[in-house]
């Protein structure tokens, strides 16, 4: 059904003082984001070698726990989602840290896959469901990883929740080339409401 083709917030200036104790390895003020983002996941992915040790690379690389963790790391994963994941991923499998040499997440609209959502919600005497949404779009994380996100006209967590859940239905596990991880329901500003693993 789907091919997908190659679809933390800066900090306020330190005092002098405290820019000189920064500890070596850890991003500068002028680190790329993308970098950052990478960084941060490794450092989380080390956290869960730690706990898990080797067994944390199959649940975490295979079935996707690093994808997944991204969503919950906040503006430390946002502004590049696949380099926090490649990080992660890393750090999980125990390897020396490999930061990419740029961003890692590519968005891009996917127009035919909205339109095989509404005509299957159509089919299922809810064409009202589909007219919700007005935008879909994958989001290539790292690999064959990738989050679908879908932009609609619901303010209501609820209802996205519910969007969210019939969305996972009608997916039923075809990723096409690649592994969908979730899918992301954001309101009309881009906001994210809802989350459901796919």
């Amino acid at each position: 059904m789907l091919g997908v083709s190659a679809c933390g917030t800066d900090s306020a200036p330190q005092p002098t003082e405290q820019r000189a104790s920064n500890s070596p390895g850890q991003p500068s003020d002028k680190t790329p984001d993308y970098r950052r983002a990478y960084a941060a996941g490794y450092e989380e992915g080390r956290k869960v070698y730690d706990e898990g040790g080797k067994g944390a690379a199959v649940r975490e690389v295979v079935h996707g726990g690093c994808a997944r963790r991204a969503l919950d790391a906040g503006a430390r994963a946002e502004k590049d989602r696949g380099s926090w994941v490649k990080g992660c991923q890393d750090a999980v499998q125990d390897a020396p840290k490999e930061p990419p040499a740029r961003a890692m997440s590519k968005k891009e609209a996917n127009p035919s896959l909205l339109k095989d959502f509404r005509a299957w919600a159509r089919a299922e005497g809810d064409g009202a469901l589909g007219r919700h949404a007005d935008q879909l779009f994958t989001v290539k994380l790292t690999g064959s990883d990738y989050d679908v996100e879908v932009r609609t006209d619901y303010t209501s967590r609820s209802q996205a929740k519910s969007f969210a859940r019939a969305f996972a239905d009608w997916w039923d596990g075809d990723d096409g080339r690649g592994v969908a991880r979730s899918v992301l329901i954001l309101d009309g500003h881009n906001r994210r409401i809802a989350v459901q693993s796919l």
